[in-house]
């Protein structure tokens, strides 16, 4: 081939030339930019020599010297210094972000361990590395906390007998558990903010409320002796608060160091010991025993017995029957004998055993006193030990009102262990706040506190006596009557009763031997049970309208008696003596307080006929 020949085939290979590979070539003058020629001094950074070897044989093989430019060789220099230009704004970017990370976080490239604080004589660390004034007292290992504050002084001790904590004097005076919580934590984890040195250049301890002379409020905290540690114990004083009060001054006795607590103590161990007591007024019963378990109920108006009820038992159940007994559990003694009302004392002892208040006012409020007889010899109790009373202190009963108590109130509770306790409470006149709220100051013997407590909680103090009655003059469980008599007139009738439940017999004598047994198999003969039951129904359905004067016994006729005699062998009579036209005087065993519609007394005599003569009986209807 000639030399003409192969210059033209060189020039047909270069025109045909793909642009990809004009780029790849343009790329590959960039690489040489970047690792070799003028640049080659940084190719320890960023290549390898290997690398700068293998390229230097591709230099070599390039068509276009580089001082011959190739067509389109113009335009590929153009992009390649674009994206030069754009690699090297990204390496200043990147190169100045970790400078400021260098600047602003060289924590982050620190490897050494930080030097834990310097801790002195009697000083620990927390787990958390914290500084705390003494070692952490767990609540299992207090033995007694004794707080001075401006409110005065209380200790909390660890009873080992009750396995609990109590506070000194309050025995059995119960208490907020969660607040009690609290005050273990501030005295037994005092971790603190921060301190002053001895060497540091503070103010004088003044400056802190903590001077000699300062009235500084302190805490003692004791540890329980064990077989590996002895009892040891912590006085801390506390000073003023901070500026935002925020924190508090304090120093551990027999240090010079000034510490600084959180407010937490605030509530605490600087607040009033009324504040971590709970205001309960009477033995806390939590479930509804207190139905059965409470009797002997006595309220008193101005030292005076007002009203005194009795809960009624079931020993005297017939053997073998279950829940035989009254329809009405209680029984009002005093002033007249009477069934109560079972909605009524169902929450008038709902009331007393809930006795708390809403803000403990007093605590230690009795003085003990031992009891004498005139001659000044001691008296002994049941036990053969030296009696004594409870006398409230003079100063309280003065400030609250119980010189002469409004009321007094008083109850046996028989306790799960079946030992009675005897409760008393007194309550002051009613009280009425600048906001128009009304209460009652309350005073518990069993707890030795007063509390203030809503009037509210307390609506029984204010019913009248009726409202402690069952409004029916009789309403006893069928099953505890074995007899009924009642005489009108001329007329007689005499029911003696037996069995219980279906197998209730009734018999009628006084009139011949009537048989009332068993359910009626036809309709209309009424001589089954079920007639008398109803019968029966008219007798409890006499109610009580009012209370009324006596009459004179000129001015009174007996209408009516009616004797009820129960299983257990004691008898009540009602006797209805004719008052007006449309009232009964009635009285219950010769006593008398109310009366009656006399068109009740009719219907009992209407349906007694009935009764005997088969009719059917219907207690609903008005004769």
């Amino acid at each position: 081939m000639s030399d003409n020949e192969k210059q033209n085939d060189l020039e047909e290979q270069n025109v045909s030339k793909d642009p990809e590979e004009e780029i790849n070539e343009a790329d590959s003058e960039l690489h040489r930019i970047i690792y070799g020629g003028e640049y080659s001094e940084y190719g320890d950074a960023l290549g390898s020599e290997e690398e700068e070897e293998e390229q230097a044989p591709k230099m070599k093989l390039r068509t276009f010297s580089s001082k011959e430019a190739a067509p389109g060789t113009k335009k590929i220099k153009t992009e390649s210094k674009k994206k030069l230009t754009l690699i090297i704004v990204i390496s200043a970017v990147i190169v100045a972000a970790v400078a400021l990370v260098l600047v602003f976080a060289p924590g982050w490239f620190k490897t050494e361990v930080e030097t834990p604080p310097t801790l002195y004589d009697g000083e620990v660390l927390s787990g958390s590395k914290r500084i705390m004034m003494f070692e952490q007292i767990p609540r299992e290992r207090i033995q007694t906390i004794e707080v001075h504050n401006r409110y005065g002084d209380y200790t909390a001790y660890y009873n080992a007998e009750t396995e609990s904590f109590c506070f000194l004097g309050l025995e059995g005076t119960p208490y907020n558990e969660e607040l009690f919580s609290q005050l273990v934590v501030a005295s037994g984890f005092p971790l603190i903010s921060d301190r002053f040195l001895p060497t540091d250049e503070r103010a004088p301890l003044e400056e802190y409320g903590l001077g000699e002379n300062d009235e500084k409020a302190y805490y003692i905290i004791t540890t329980r002796a064990t077989e590996d540690a002895p009892s040891v114990s912590y006085k801390v004083y506390i000073g003023k608060p901070s500026l935002t009060e925020n924190y508090y001054y304090c120093m551990v006795d027999g240090r010079d160091i000034v510490y600084i607590l959180e407010q937490s103590i605030k509530t605490t161990l600087l607040s009033d010991v009324k504040s971590l007591l709970t205001p309960i007024l009477t033995y806390p019963i939590e479930d509804n025993s207190y139905l059965t378990n409470i009797s002997d109920i006595m309220i008193l108006r101005n030292g005076k017995l007002f009203v005194k009820i009795r809960y009624q038992d079931t020993e005297a159940n017939v053997p073998g029957v279950e829940l035989y007994g009254v329809t009405v559990p209680y029984i009002v003694t005093e002033p007249v004998e009477y069934d109560a009302s079972t909605q009524m004392m169902t929450s008038m002892i709902g009331q007393i055993v809930n006795m708390t208040g809403s803000e403990l006012l007093e605590y230690n409020i009795y003085d003990t006193v031992l009891l004498t007889d005139e001659n000044g010899d001691s008296v002994l109790d049941e036990n053969g030990e030296q009696d004594h009373d409870y006398v409230m202190k003079p100063e309280i009963a003065e400030k609250y009102g119980f010189v002469d108590p409004a009321y007094d109130i008083y109850y046996c509770y028989v306790t799960p262990d079946g030992a009675p306790l005897d409760i008393m409470v007194s309550v002051s006149e009613l009280q009425r706040g600048e906001d128009g709220s009304e209460f009652y100051y309350v005073a518990s013997m069993l707890f030795n506190t007063i509390a203030k407590m809503d009037a509210s909680s307390l609506s029984f103090l204010k019913w009248p006596l009726m409202e402690y009655l069952d409004k029916p003059v009789f309403s006893v469980n069928i099953d505890k009557v074995s007899r009924i008599k009642i005489t009108a007139a001329d007329k007689n009738y005499d029911f003696e009763l037996t069995g219980t439940g279906d197998g209730l017999v009734a018999v009628e004598s006084a009139n011949g031997r009537t048989v009332f047994k068993g359910d009626d198999k036809e309709v209309g003969t009424n001589h089954g049970i079920r007639n008398f039951r109803k019968f029966y129904q008219t007798i409890l359905s006499i109610n009580r309208e009012d209370f009324t004067e006596e009459p004179h016994e000129d001015e009174r006729a007996l209408i009516l008696q009616l004797d009820v005699t129960f299983r257990d062998g004691s008898v009540r009579t009602y006797k209805f003596y004719s008052y007006s036209e449309r009232r009964c005087f009635m009285t219950v065993n010769d006593r008398g307080e109310f009366y009656v519609l006399r068109s009740m007394i009719r219907k009992l005599v209407s349906d007694a006929d009935k009764l005997l003569s088969y009719q059917t009986v219907d207690p609903n209807a008005d004769n």
